[in-house]
């Protein structure tokens, strides 16, 4: 395995904050107890709880260049938008397709309901919020905010620890041990979401901004905030790439093999200071080959002023999933219970300009 793991640093807005001294193009190690390798957690993602995969449904496919009038809604060309002025208020992103990338935007409280705007897009089936309808009155868990003016209307997801659930919807109190509210590309078909699986040989690029609420606390458990995960065959349990905060003050990046039931034996690609970065939005690139042969990651986040908080370059990883359907990604919050967590507190992650490219070049910036 090959990689390459890049830090680079604005000492003006992290000085006090933690971020390493690194050039850009400096090899260093990652944090929190060494490099790449094998490392182990004592609970991570596995059998227990219902399956994450809505069965699918039998309509027709389509092509990204197949999108109608009614996929362009809402779109402004991306130089535009970058060129408003900079206490202008900012407005929805686009949404629906744009020659090779699918987009998903929020347009905020009081615009299209938020559920069926993001199944519209991502397809029926991708909402995980099993939680929703344990409180009373029912709180959906996810949710749309007005433009912050730093990314426009965006999704804010909402965990609540220990009272949330996972999918089989078994609270801790009967021995639950996890819980999940997610948004993923969903795997039934027919809709515009459907040419942006992932199979075998494909190059997807994916990008999304995040901000993880500045209250979060995170535990030694798992809490993972994006998950690429296979759909379909005897090895989809386990996630293929997951970002996961720790309590030790970083967020890993991590990657599981192929052939395997159980992330408990992980690697650990990189890791992220996670000093400075709460409050902040981040903003993503994604690129992944699938593929056992030619597998290959590369990743790069950038703070809110566009320093590049970590930047990854691996090839020669197992990058798919013997037997699976597809891959697809996941965004939101799926974490362990564990006492070191904000207890019934409502934790946010917010989401903005989420975008799903099939090839290496994207078609529009989502923005």
């Amino acid at each position: 395995m090959r990689q390459r793991i890049t830090f680079a640093v604005l000492f003006s807005v992290f000085s006090a904050g933690g971020w390493l001294a690194c050039a850009p193009g400096e090899e260093v190690p990652t944090l929190d107890g060494g490099g790449p390798g094998v490392a182990t957690s004592p609970v991570e993602e596995g059998s227990v709880g219902a399956s994450d995969d809505a069965p699918p449904s039998t309509d027709g496919a389509s092509s990204p260049r197949d999108a109608d009038a009614g996929d362009l809604e809402d779109a402004q060309p991306d130089a535009e938008r970058d060129e408003a002025a900079p206490d202008a208020a900012i407005g929805p992103g686009p949404i629906g397709v744009f020659g090779d990338t699918l987009c998903l935007n929020a347009d905020g409280p009081g615009g299209e309901a938020t559920y069926p705007r993001i199944e519209r897009i991502l397809g029926t089936g991708a909402i995980e919020a099993p939680s929703d309808g344990v409180y009373v009155p029912p709180r959906p868990h996810v949710e749309e905010r007005e433009d912050d003016g730093a990314v426009g209307p965006h999704f804010a997801i909402l965990a609540i620890e220990p009272t949330d659930v996972n999918l089989d919807l078994v609270p801790m109190t009967d021995g639950g041990d996890r819980s999940r509210t997610e948004i993923k590309l969903a795997p039934s078909s027919g809709g515009i979401h459907q040419p942006f699986k992932g199979h075998e040989g494909d190059t997807f690029v994916y990008t999304w901004r995040f901000r993880i609420d500045p209250g979060m606390r995170f535990a030694s458990t798992f809490t993972h905030i994006h998950q690429i995960k296979a759909n379909g065959g005897l090895y989809a349990e386990p996630p293929l790439i997951t970002f996961t905060p720790v309590a030790s003050g970083v967020m890993d990046v991590r990657h599981v093999g192929d052939l395997t039931t159980s992330s408990v034996g992980f690697t650990r690609l990189g890791s992220m200071p996670l000093a400075g970065v709460p409050g902040q939005w981040m903003d993503v690139r994604e690129e992944i080959t699938y593929s056992n042969t030619v597998g290959q990651y590369k990743l790069t986040i950038r703070d809110q002023l566009g320093a590049v908080a970590l930047a990854l370059d691996v090839a020669g990883l197992q990058m798919w999933r013997t037997g699976a359907n597809h891959m697809r990604p996941k965004w939101g919050v799926y974490r362990f219970h564990n006492v070191s967590l904000n207890q019934d507190v409502d934790d946010y992650l917010y989401l903005a300009n989420i975008g799903i490219t099939h090839g290496a070049t994207p078609t529009s910036t989502c923005r």
